[in-house]
């Protein structure tokens, strides 16, 4: 244990623990920080007389089990002893258990269950610097704790130099909390890059396996071209990873598959590493990027590649993508072949692809859908995660969209509050629109069925594609974990359950609960053709395509590449009655007169409907007179109107035009009294009287209304004269900018007609531009100095023009 690097590290530890409480420690992977550093807590707290375990969160479930292992045959014990796990779907913990390896999932559902953390001593953030969005979350929520409860003891680890930035954070008022700093010399690396040819980026993206198929090749190579170690390589899915183990194992290369639907057992088996001279290949996802150790590797394959998170506006929800990872990332995985010796890298990409690659990835609170985390944090007490030490404050549009959403669901109140519904939606373990999905259809499905189903639309078993021939068993953990959690939740509700829907009825109705917006209907004029109610149109080539209604579970948007130019893409589908089909989206049904205006001619047209439909899919429709809607309505629809295709559409006559354009340019320029009257969302005033007319059909007039607007002490035409006399006596007219551009007033004239204005003439403190133009009113010169024009320019324009035009004069000093 001691020739492990982090142990020169334990001293500063324990002294920053005995000091302060918190501890911020940075070490890259391989060191042992995993390993050494709870043990090390775990002594402080029994030193310092504490009671409570010492709670320890990783990323990832894999690294959970294997770390918990790890320690536990250090220690000597039983797995499940004084050393234990939880994570989704299992667990191994006794009343003795004195550490316990968590998913920060797992630790964030505790919390929120029991914010004071009662029988919890210490807690370690470990691999905090990856930036997951629960990882934040539960970093926030404890530095706020540690507020309260100044005895808890917490510290967080990060494998890069990102640690002083949550050194700050934790450390709150009394100063940044103390940086514990263990270096680990890496072995030297020959880091090899990829031809064009065999670039990761240059890959044939129409054939599904080039990635599984590069991988395979580069580890061909690199077993040929190295003569010792084992080989590590990277691949984005799990998938993948299984691909190409099985595709290496047919040509009798020992090769397994890591990542974190292993089992326990299955884990061990590849992490303990081996006794005899045969190399294999471990083909791994990012787990092994920095949550856990893979003894004997000294080659590293690296696919160049990571499967991030990103907020799908089709679905309104976070999905994984895959995309080209980033320089630290690829950094990290590198240094996995150098930690036993020197080692050998191989990057399926050129060395300028490269370079050109991110320096780092964003972090997720940047980039996933915030639905699930906002919830969270309501529930904590904090809407909207205001006063939480976060590392990156919420965005605001994801957090609007996040908060709308949770309105919708009545998960939260008009202030962000969490509701009794959200609380019960927070206690299951996936995105609350799921959670809520699932409740509703256990009042028509089995709960059995059901937590199958969100097993798979969480990601957590199985596949989309799958549904409805294969569900996962009903004996899966997590699947399990889904039927308890729901059963639990139902049994609190007073409504009873009625499950009435077998088979594929009840997977189809468990979908359209869960994605009610994805609820799609055949378009008449193509068999293959869908109209989501969310309003995405998609296609659906499957051979069950003539079904008029279905349940739509996975979707590509119209920006991905899978879409062969044909908009979206539903990749996974299950066709559906139209009753179930409207039972599952109820509150989007809509049956009632529908009004319109469109601009077109002196005052625009109105016309009305009687639609019937459900979302954006209209089954029925049908004119009706404008004179059966109410006068409000018919306000309302041309507030629409104008609010959808702007003021600017409407006929305005150039009298009003410059008028607009005068007024909005004084706004623009601070002027006191003059309105924003760019577009229907600024200039409220002006729709009070322009809207009236347009519903009676008559003409508005503008050009008295906008001078409506102007207060009578503040006349416009001394703020925004529509000429300028000239020295010379001529009178030239001033051009205003078009709306919305922002540029100066203008003037065209011949240079000779500005002899003797010394200086740019200035409307609402700024300088007019002059477009300075030739005898033959040619242009000159554009410019909005004339001062400097003088003085510079001017001298080279009259020695190419006074030869030119030697009618005209072109004095030295003008």
């Amino acid at each position: 244990m001691v020739d492990l690097p982090f142990a020169a590290g334990r001293r500063d530890l324990t002294d920053a623990l005995a000091s302060r409480g918190c501890a911020v420690v940075q070490a890259p992977p391989g060191t042992g920080k995993t390993t050494l550093a709870p043990q090390y807590v775990l002594d402080h707290v029994r030193g310092a007389g504490l009671a409570g375990r010492v709670i320890v969160t990783q990323p990832r479930r894999v690294a959970a089990r294997s770390s918990a292992s790890r320690i536990a045959e250090l220690r000597g014990t039983r797995l499940g002893d004084e050393i234990g796990y939880t994570v989704r779907g299992d667990r191994k913990v006794s009343a003795h258990t004195a550490i316990e390896m968590v998913t920060p999932g797992v630790l964030l559902r505790r919390l929120l269950n029991d914010p004071d953390l009662d029988g919890v001593a210490a807690v370690v953030i470990d691999e905090i610097h990856e930036r997951h969005l629960e990882s934040d979350l539960v970093f926030g929520m404890l530095a706020q704790l540690r507020e309260l409860h100044d005895d808890l003891i917490l510290v967080a680890m990060s494998a890069t130099l990102d640690a002083a930035r949550f050194a700050t954070l934790l450390g709150g008022e009394e100063g940044p909390a103390p940086l514990v700093d263990v270096p680990s010399p890496i072995h030297p690396l020959d880091i090899r890059y990829a031809s064009s040819s065999e670039s990761m980026v240059n890959r044939d993206r129409r054939n599904r396996s080039a990635v599984e198929d590069l991988v395979t090749a580069t580890v061909r190579r690199a077993l040929a071209e190295t003569g010792s170690g084992d080989v590590l390589a990277f691949v984005p899915t799990i998938r993948g990873t299984e691909m190409v183990a099985a595709v290496l194992s047919r040509d009798g290369v020992p090769a397994q598959a890591l990542h974190g639907r292993l089992s326990t057992a299955e884990q061990a088996g590849i992490v303990t590493g081996h006794s005899d001279a045969t190399r294999r290949v471990i083909v791994a996802t990012d787990v092994a990027e920095s949550s856990l150790t893979v003894p004997g590797v000294r080659v590293v394959v690296d696919a160049c590649l990571s499967r991030v998170s990103r907020r799908d506006t089709t679905r309104g929800m976070s999905v994984l993508v895959t995309e080209t990872a980033s320089q630290a990332s690829m950094t990290q995985r590198a240094g996995r072949a150098g930690r036993e010796g020197p080692g050998t890298v191989y990057r399926c990409l050129t060395a300028e692809q490269y370079a050109k690659a991110p320096a780092a990835s964003p972090p997720a609170v940047l980039t996933s859908d915030l639905t699930a985390a906002l919830l969270d944090v309501a529930c904590w007490g904090s809407p909207r995660g205001t006063d939480l030490p976060l590392p990156d404050p919420f965005p605001t549009p994801a957090a609007d969209a996040a908060e709308d959403a949770l309105r919708g669901i009545g998960a939260v109140d008009a202030s962000g509050e969490a509701t009794g519904e959200g609380r019960r939606l927070a206690r299951i373990p996936t995105d609350p629109r799921l959670a809520r999905g699932g409740l509703e259809a256990t009042q028509r499905v089995d709960a059995a069925t059901v937590a199958k189903v969100l097993a798979v639309l969480d990601g957590g078993v199985g596949s989309p594609d799958d549904l409805p021939r294969n569900l996962p068993s009903a004996k899966d953990p997590v699947v399990s974990r889904f039927r308890r959690i729901l059963q639990d939740a139902t049994s609190s509700t007073s409504g009873k359950s009625h499950p009435d829907l077998r088979g594929s009825d009840a997977v189809a109705y468990t979908l359209a609960c869960a994605f009610p917006g994805l609820i799609a209907h055949r378009v008449a004029s193509s068999g293959n053709r869908y109209l989501t109610v969310s309003g995405t149109g998609a296609v659906w080539r499957d051979s069950a395509a003539s079904s008029e209604w279905i349940a739509v579970a996975d979707i590509a948007g119209a920006s991905t590449r899978s879409t062969d130019g044909t908009g979206a893409v539903i990749r996974a589908a299950v066709p559906l009655s139209g009753d179930l089909a409207f039972d599952a989206a109820a509150p989007l049904l809509r049956d009632g007169v529908t009004c319109t205006w469109t601009p077109g001619g002196p005052a625009g047209k109105l016309s009305a409907r009687r639609v019937r439909g459900l979302g954006a899919v209209e089954l029925a429709s049908s004119p009706v007179s404008v004179k059966d809607v109410s006068a409000p309505d018919r306000e309302d629809a041309v507030r629409a109107g104008l609010a959808s295709h702007g003021l600017g559409l409407l006929e305005w006559s150039k009298n009003a035009d410059e008028l607009r354009r005068r007024i909005q340019y004084l706004h623009e320029q601070g002027e006191e009294g003059c309105p924003d009257v760019a577009d229907a969302g600024h200039a409220d005033r002006l729709l009070e009287f322009v809207v009236p007319d347009l519903v009676a059909g008559k003409r508005p007039d503008l050009a008295g209304l906008l001078r409506g607007l102007i207060p009578w002490n503040h006349p416009i035409d001394d703020a925004a004269p529509t000429s300028l006399e000239l020295p010379a006596g001529r009178t030239v007219h001033l051009r205003y900018p078009e709306v919305g551009t922002g540029g100066p007033v203008v003037v065209a004239t011949k240079l000779q007609d500005c002899f003797g204005l010394q200086a740019s003439p200035e409307v609402a403190g700024r300088r007019i531009q002059f477009q300075l133009l030739s005898p033959a009113q040619r242009p000159l010169a554009v410019t909005d100095d004339l001062a400097s024009f003088w003085a510079g320019p001017y001298l080279q324009v009259r020695s190419e023009m006074r030869g030119r035009y030697p009618k005209h004069p072109w004095p030295e000093n003008p």
